[in-house]
């Protein structure tokens, strides 16, 4: 995605601070951020390495684009290096001060840095907190899956395991655009409900309908494939 520096007025508009500009900012990087943060280990220190959690998602997003908005940071994004990783090292640091403030992490913890994240990602051999988070996952969605009549079952098969988009999605269960939509967003409500009575999500935290960043970074780790 190079939506800023495909667009120069865009981008000065956005060095600027101008609403409009920052909100279609904001929604164009939206589930990149979620996707990140859920999918990325962000810092290193005693205790080895560590990313965001579920409860910690919304906190870790909203905090990344608070600091992305700042004027001295909108300032000094050149428009020349691709926003999605200029993006991304603003929400590692971020999610790390996220993390310690909420205790998760130690204060010795740092931001783990292109080196160490390559190296990481280099390596074929999944860490212990890798391989317990997929058990826990495959777990949830087994469980979820399992409580929902056959017809909702479908859907989520099709879109979150399967990750076919709406309209093909649609096709298939031979569902208008507008009729998946709705059977979707009250797919989603269920599943907030779930993860509430699961402990993934605390419910403070949870609305009647997710906010669309909670959804995407959800979504990410429960179900890989899915596509917007």
């Amino acid at each position: 995605m190079s939506l800023l520096r495909e667009n120069p007025k865009l981008l000065e508009s956005f060095r600027r601070g101008e609403p409009e500009a920052l909100t279609r900012v904001y929604q164009a990087y939206s589930a990149h951020v979620a996707r990140f943060l859920s999918r990325t280990y962000v810092s290193h220190g005693p205790g080895g390495l560590a990313r965001v959690g579920p409860l910690d998602l919304e906190a870790a997003h909203q905090e990344t684009f608070v600091r992305a908005f700042r004027e001295q940071a909108r300032l000094a994004y050149d428009g020349v290096r691709p926003f999605s990783a200029w993006l991304n090292a603003v929400a590692r640091q971020a999610a790390v001060d996220v993390l310690r403030a909420a205790g998760r992490i130690a204060r010795e913890a740092v931001p783990l840095d292109d080196t160490l994240m390559a190296e990481r990602l280099a390596s074929n051999a999944p860490s212990p907190e890798d391989r317990a988070l997929e058990v826990e996952t495959r777990e949830l969605v087994t469980r979820f899956l399992a409580g929902l009549d056959e017809p909702t079952r479908r859907l989520a098969d099709l879109r979150f395991v399967q990750g076919l988009s709406q309209e093909r999605a649609g096709q298939v269960l031979g569902l208008s655009r507008q009729e998946l939509r709705t059977r979707e967003n009250k797919l989603r409500r269920a599943m907030t409900t779930f993860l509430v009575e699961e402990g993934w999500l605390t419910p403070e935290s949870s609305d009647a309908v997710p906010s669309a960043a909670a959804t995407a970074a959800l979504l990410a780790i429960l179900f890989p494939h899915f596509v917007p």
